[in-house]
């Protein structure tokens, strides 16, 4: 099962939008919408038509808030939100105004931006995880909350990374650094904050590139993309070896650990020598014990390697295809045949029609965030 169905030719879509300022549907001539990977804010820019008498409204606004719905109405002629869903809300960080055409033009970031630009002043030490993002996420009745209960102190956390809360840290940076101790996840998606294990309250099937090559019952190849592109990063298609060095000053002691990732299969041109040699990466961070160091090493090595196969694609737009979705490719007969781990989504609508494109790599994204 997967969330795209193999469309086929012909096949009619009748996409439809409301953008919604304050509960009111305004006018609008195109958007785009990004959704990056977890742990990072979305974006919205959008243009519209501002008649002149409308000028004075619009600049002296302080914040604007704009609720996107999208979705593919029964009755395309005749629809409101309650037959869209609701893809993003953001908050506007930019207005620009063009006088000579009369067009407005937003751009902003979705709630995610509410913690991101608030700071975490607090004590924290004896709360749980849940606990804290539960109370951070109250400073801001206009989201709901989709919170996963955990049970032990963040104490025991900073404790463990040597680390504390700084005034200067964000609300955003503790809710991460939380949402990874916990294997959780943390995101906000609409007027909703998540934190837990999305895959159990949001679907996590797979979207499916399909491509065809020709044969008895087509002449041409097939695919069910508008655009796909594959690379290949051949500086870490080699064997890879990642050192992680440490210095803890509490146990006196220097700790070194080296992770390696070899590739035995390798094909070269025949009657050529390979000149490739191993890529080596040396890090050094304070503070670590001997089982951090490893854990650091591994998981800078999965980081490098996840680089390796990348694609880019251009797909109808839908709604049910975010960071956490699995892409599969099939049918070329090559290593790009693989599951991907979304980087980013841009959803794009404007006269052209409702199209969405994709970054993505292969392996699964390891984003670590650091208090200190």
């Amino acid at each position: 099962m997967s969330i795209n169905q193999i469309a086929q030719a012909g096949q009619a879509r009748t996409p439809r939008a409301i953008l919604m300022v304050g509960g009111t549907a305004i006018p609008w001539l195109s958007f785009e919408m990004q959704h990056n990977g977890i742990y990072e804010a979305g974006s919205l820019s959008l243009k519209m038509p501002v008649p002149y008498a409308q000028w004075p409204f619009w600049t002296q606004q302080t914040e604007i808030i704009v609720d996107v719905y999208v979705g593919f109405p029964s009755d395309p002629a005749n629809y409101t939100t309650a037959d869209l869903t609701l893809m993003m809300t953001a908050r506007m960080d930019e207005f620009k105004l063009d006088p000579a055409s009369s067009l407005v033009s937003l751009s902003g970031r979705d709630l995610t931006s509410l913690f991101i630009d608030n700071k975490a002043n607090g004590t924290y030490q004896n709360m749980t995880s849940s606990d804290v993002i539960a109370q951070l996420a109250s400073t801001f009745p206009v989201l709901q909350q989709n919170i996963k209960a955990t049970t032990g102190w963040i104490g025991n956390y900073l404790k463990q990374d040597n680390v504390q809360i700084q005034n200067s840290t964000s609300m955003w940076k503790l809710m991460t650094y939380l949402a990874q101790h916990e294997g959780l996840q943390c995101f906000v998606l609409g007027r909703e904050l998540y934190f837990g294990d999305f895959g159990t309250s949001i679907s996590d099937a797979p979207y499916r590139i399909v491509y065809q090559s020709p044969g008895a019952d087509n002449a041409s190849p097939a695919i069910n993309a508008e655009r796909l592109d594959f690379s290949h990063d051949m500086t870490i298609s080699g064997d890879v070896t990642v050192r992680v060095r440490s210095f803890h000053g509490a146990q006196n002691a220097a700790y070194t650990y080296t992770a390696k990732s070899t590739r035995t299969q390798k094909s070269i041109e025949q009657s050529m020598k390979t000149v490739q040699t191993a890529q080596e990466y040396d890090y050094v961070f304070p503070g670590l014990t001997q089982q951090q160091v490893q854990q650091k090493a591994e998981s800078l090595l999965q980081q490098i390697g996840q680089h390796e196969y990348k694609l880019e694609a251009t797909v109808p737009g839908d709604l049910a295809t975010f960071p956490w979705t699995p892409v599969i490719v099939e049918g070329t007969g090559t290593a790009f045949d693989a599951v991907y781990s979304i980087a980013r989504i841009s959803r794009t609508f404007d006269k052209r029609g409702y199209s969405m494109s994709i970054s993505a790599r292969t392996a699964p994204d390891s984003v670590e965030v650091k208090l200190s």
